[in-house]
């Protein structure tokens, strides 16, 4: 009777502290440096999201210097980050858990007090950023090709700043939208360092990918 509560136990004990996360959508995201100390370099990432749930997203990177793919998964809603290992052939019966932690929020790397947004084409956008509201000095700047889609825009990070910078770029495009049913398929992205990426959204494909986090790292 012990062995069949213990067993008991263990079972329910493995469900209430794991969560259960779906995906229905897999974008890739093919990397370029257009100007910098790395020019011409490329790197492909995956992006996955849920179409009806904004809190939810995870982003499978590939860093040359490891020996693993890094597969970080976002909860929004519960201020969670889940970071996992995985091979480099991505299959994700090898998803390791490494670490799981809050959600930091980091101090903004630019100044953002102003966002211009102009229309320079069909569903080709325009977007200027300025450290202050009178300032006429340019920080960041962007050209972003949209699509129409039947689900809100995902909040996909793509950039090397932080996620309220990013939502401050997102909030000023959906303003000039006629919807929120639109996706980001291309963007260059100039810092006004001295770099300037390139970020190519345009394969996306439906997926149906379930998965259960595991309370502690293995």
């Amino acid at each position: 009777m012990k062995k069949i509560f213990l067993l008991l136990s263990c079972f329910f004990t493995g469900f209430i502290f794991s969560q259960e996360y779906h995906f229905d959508y897999k974008c890739y995201d093919i990397e370029t440096q257009l100007k910098g100390n790395y020019k011409e370099n490329k790197r492909t990432n995956i992006v996955y999201f849920n179409s009806e749930n904004k809190d939810v997203i995870a982003y499978d990177y590939f860093f040359s210097q490891e020996p693993k793919r890094s597969f970080l998964l976002y909860d929004y809603n519960v201020g969670i980050l889940f970071s996992y290992s995985i091979n480099q052939d991505g299959k994700f019966s090898s998803l390791n858990l490494e670490q799981k932690y809050p959600i930091k929020i980091y101090r903004d790397e630019k100044e953002i007090e102003r966002i211009e947004i102009e229309s320079i084409g069909q569903s080709l956008w325009s977007i200027k950023a300025f450290p202050t509201k009178k300032s006429n000095k340019v920080n960041l700047e962007l050209k972003i090709l949209i699509q129409k889609t039947n689900f809100p825009m995902p909040n996909i990070r793509f950039m090397d700043l932080t996620p309220n910078i990013h939502s401050k770029i997102y909030t000023a495009l959906l303003s000039k939208l006629d919807s929120k049913n639109y996706r980001i398929v291309d963007v260059i992205t100039d810092y006004r360092n001295g770099v300037i990426m390139h970020d190519d959204f345009s394969k996306c494909e439906k997926v149906n990918l379930k998965f259960l986090t595991s309370e502690k790292p293995n």
